[in-house]
């Protein structure tokens, strides 16, 4: 259902027909988490004119959001879809953002030059793959494609670790993701029991989350100890 069949049709705040409560419970909190990890980004992006999610992260996140609100909306009720919306409208400064300062995590001059051509080009296919899929292969709230993304985003988030001068790490948005996509992981088990797949990438998402989290405090604790020994 698109967004604009949506809004001709009634639909109640929140939809407990394809969902028990504490599902729903469990997706609101992961929603909220995950919103915490916008603002955090953008907190950084005002007062340190840096993006601190990984551009392959912000193209692959804006292409789903933008497919989601408008072509594939989620069957939770109206609140979620505010919802939605509301992570949109969020990474659409995040995603504005990447024009200004993305090349911060470019090493290779060639990209740090065209890094504009790439994050255009970028978003139009993350847009049309993601868009096509989820209309014919996914299931409601798309968490097959939403999860593929989520796994490339977690190892993403790695490269930022091993970018030579870039330092603007934030554990707010590294546990605010992993908390979030972990809850909804839970939620989406208890929906899909019996989808291999998805139990897969639940747990590779976390490995990677858990990971990255692991050699964030490893990195800030070795940069704490060379400042102290200066």
């Amino acid at each position: 259902m698109t967004i604009w069949e949506y809004v001709r049709t009634s639909h109640p705040w929140i939809d407990l027909s394809n969902y028990h409560w504490w599902q729903v419970v469990l997706f609101f909190i992961g929603s909220l988490l995950w919103l915490l990890c916008y603002i955090d980004t953008l907190i950084d992006i005002r007062n340190k004119k840096i993006v601190n999610i990984p551009a392959a992260a912000v193209i692959l996140n804006f292409g789903w959001e933008i497919a989601a609100c408008f072509f594939f909306v989620p069957d939770m009720g109206k609140l979620l879809v505010a919802a939605y919306w509301a992570w949109m409208f969020c990474d659409i400064f995040i995603f504005y953002s990447l024009f200004r300062y993305g090349y911060k995590q470019m090493r290779i001059d060639f990209f740090r030059k065209h890094a504009h051509y790439f994050i255009i080009t970028g978003i139009i296919i993350s847009f049309l793959s993601q868009c096509t899929y989820m209309i014919q292969y996914d299931l409601p709230m798309a968490p097959i494609t939403g999860y593929i993304i989520n796994l490339v985003m977690s190892i993403s988030f790695l490269y930022l670790l091993f970018i030579p001068g870039f330092n603007w790490y934030s554990r707010v948005t590294a546990w605010s993701k992993f908390l979030g996509t972990g809850i909804i992981s839970v939620m989406f088990f208890t929906k899909y029991p019996s989808n291999n797949f998805l139990t897969v990438m639940y747990f590779s998402v976390a490995a990677f989350d858990i990971l990255y989290i692991i050699l964030l405090y490893k990195k800030l604790k070795n940069k704490l100890s060379l400042s102290v020994e200066k």
